[in-house]
């Protein structure tokens, strides 16, 4: 049987919030026919999905790989010295959640407050972000919740560096904490929680906890991947249907063909921060000079369509560890070997397995102290001022360790490392093997802002796109301390073992703050037949200390030049963290904002936008959370206005045991 041609709801987008609005709605009530839309690939069982360990082989932008799509800025930013900035977005059922990084934290409670809208504040929100949670961590506070569809663990295996981070962390004032989730924490470091079920060791993604566990029970909700909405179809003002093309354009003479579904009842825009604003303008939503001018009929006037895009910005910062440490990288690289080993742990224990673990364990949030705040510039004080003085609830920074490098290992020397996040990848620049960890540090509210727009009538042509990355000195600061906080950190971690120079900035060989590489004896280690390890000439590679494990460190002094080579590395390499929100903001529709606090768009009848367009200002957090949460209150919303009353807790979710909705204790595995 094909797909009916009238549903009483149709949601168009299928990450966490659409996915979340779909499911609800229809286990609400068997009657209702609901339809979700998806540009993106069906991803029930998907082996590349479901297995957390493997979740970097879909951020490759290689051609082959469709699970994201790349939006890239139209024009070079001065910002970013002529660079333009990549932005990936999920492009498979679930979203993002089915790809990133499984990384779980929380928005701040006055994040939430600061949206200024009825029924959005974080008491508001807190028994929706319980219902949504099967929370698999002991805790000592009463803020999550046990009985939701969406898993939450510390994954299969926690490696020994993240204990070493914790305890570095601690040494330079991040003390521990056994929750930096709690809405209110601001500066501590934790064991990372991750979105991964730790009774099966597979990935808590959205589409399997919300559509597919439906879809399992029930007959009335409809699932259409591989389809892209084009447009939203209006009588006056009021939405009755979508209108639906092929993902790929590829018959018909590349002519649009589109294919129609009417709604009943309400149509559901859930298509993310850079998708809906697209579909709202071909529709007739949006600044009416661009709509004029691309001969799209005017539905409703809104110019902050597409407008005041923001994102999270992250560098990382790669460093050597001893050939001793537990990492990821020999199975990151390809040896044959590891490779079978860990696959095959997969299949004999999951929930014990590496791969049922994203190697990032460990991280923490910060805020500057006064005497940092005070080397950190007038520009950004004064957005400290305004935005973090009087809310100690609010992180500056978010940093995390991974064990192994992430970084493309065809480059990269022998050896092992950990990566310190910033967020970003270095594609393109050649790396030795070995050991190492990743260092992400992420700026979690930054004051530049982008947009986007389309270009045409056609869905299938790329829109305008800023990204704004850096556009306000601001932002510079916080990355920068960041930075020297995060460096300081893997300094005085036990594996610590130098820097690897490639991935960091360019100091002036003289300077103090230069970086130093591997040292002779780990070296020798790594390649003890090599002819020509510990040759070193010129100024071009700086040899690490031996370890000492008795050396008490000085924190490194950087001089102007020093920060000015940290800036210039900021705009050369800072990058997203596809945490895309805020081109559909919710406010008052004279101050550009598109829909209101019950997310009905301006102007219109029976569409209501549900995704973190909606977002009127940033949050302080992986954003898998957010959009869960706003897809939760979008589904009261919708119920509300359909008089419908939803079924707690949710369906089944299919290959996880049905969660017995008590705060978990340490299980004996």
């Amino acid at each position: 049987m094909g797909h009916p041609e009238e549903v009483d709801v149709i949601v168009c987008g299928g990450g966490p919030a659409g996915c979340v609005v779909a499911g609800r709605l229809a286990y609400a009530d068997p009657n209702l026919k609901v339809m979700l839309i998806e540009g993106g690939a069906n991803n029930r069982d998907d082996p590349w999905v479901y297995r957390p360990g493997i979740f970097v082989k879909n951020m490759q932008r290689d051609g082959i790989n469709d699970k994201a799509t790349f939006y890239v800025d139209t024009v070079k930013s001065p910002h970013l010295r002529g660079r333009r900035s990549i932005v990936p977005c999920a492009n498979i059922l679930g979203g993002g959640s089915s790809i990133n990084f499984q990384m779980y934290t929380r928005a701040s409670a006055s994040d939430w407050d600061d949206f200024k809208q009825p029924g959005w504040t974080a008491k508001d929100l807190l028994p929706l972000m319980k219902r949504l949670e099967n929370y698999q961590k002991p805790v000592n506070n009463d803020t999550h919740g046990y009985d939701g569809p969406i898993a939450i663990s510390n994954g299969g295996s926690v490696t020994a560096l993240a204990q070493d981070f914790l305890r570095a962390s601690d040494s330079v004032g991040i003390p521990f904490s056994d929750d930096l989730q709690d809405l209110n924490t601001s500066h501590a470091s934790e064991i990372w929680a991750k979105y991964i079920n730790r009774h099966t060791g597979r990935r808590s993604d959205a589409a399997t906890a919300y559509v597919h566990s439906v879809m399992d029970t029930q007959s009335n909700l409809y699932l259409r991947t591989n389809a892209r909405v084009n447009r939203v179809i209006f009588e006056g003002n009021k939405a009755v249907g979508v209108a639906y093309v092929p993902a790929r354009n590829r018959a018909h003479g590349g002519k649009l063909v589109e294919t129609i579904v009417k709604a009943r009842k309400c149509v559901v825009l859930s298509s993310g921060t850079l998708g809906t604003p697209q579909i709202l303008e071909r529709s007739g939503v949006g600044n009416k000079e661009l709509l004029k001018k691309l001969d799209i009929k005017v539905v409703s006037d809104l110019p902050g369509v597409g407008e005041e895009y923001q994102d999270h910005y992250t560098t990382l910062s790669i460093y050597r560890v001893s050939n001793e440490s537990q990492t990821l990288d020999d199975f990151l690289r390809g040896v044959p070997e590891v490779r079978r080993e860990l696959f095959q742990e997969w299949e004999v224990s999951p929930e014990k397995a590496r791969l049922s673990s994203n190697a990032i364990d460990a991280g923490f949030k910060i805020r500057p102290t006064e005497e940092e705040l005070k080397e950190m510039g007038p520009e950004f004080n004064k957005f400290w001022d305004k935005y973090f003085k009087d809310k100690p609830d609010k992180p500056v920074m978010f940093g995390s360790i991974v064990s192994g490098a992430y970084a493309d290992h065809t480059l990269l020397p022998p050896g092992k490392y950990i990566t310190m996040f910033q967020y970003l990848e270095y594609p393109d620049t050649l790396l030795p093997p070995g050991k190492y960890i990743t260092m992400f540090q992420y700026l979690e509210y930054p004051a530049s802002r982008g947009k986007i727009h389309i270009q045409s009538q056609s869905p299938y042509k790329e829109p305008f796109f800023d990204s704004g990355f850096m556009n306000d000195k601001a932002d510079f600061a916080p990355i920068r301390w960041s930075y020297k906080v995060t460096r300081e950190v893997a300094r005085r971690m036990d594996a610590f073992r130098g820097e690897l120079t490639s991935h960091h900035p360019h100091f002036h060989p003289d300077s103090p703050a230069a970086c130093q590489d591997i040292d002779i004896k780990t070296a020798k280690e790594l390649q003890p037949d090599g002819f020509t390890v510990g040759i070193h000439m010129g100024t071009w590679h700086r040899p690490g200390e031996q370890y000492d494990a008795s050396k008490v460190h000085e924190s490194i002094k950087y001089s102007p030049e020093d920060d000015k080579a940290i800036d210039d590395w900021i705009s050369d390499h800072v990058e997203t963290t596809w945490h895309s929100l805020g081109t559909c903001a919710m406010k008052p529709r004279e101050q550009g904002g598109v829909v209101d606090a019950r997310l009905n768009v301006y102007g219109t009848q029976n569409l209501k936008c549900v995704d973190l367009s909606i977002c009127p200002d940033n949050l302080g957090t992986n954003t898998y959370s957010s959009a869960l949460l706003v897809g939760e209150k979008g589904a009261d919303l919708v119920a509300e206005d359909l008089g419908l009353k939803l079924k707690l807790p949710h369906a089944p979710v299919p290959h996880a045991p049905i969660p017995k909705g008590a705060p978990a204790t340490q299980l004996v595995r």
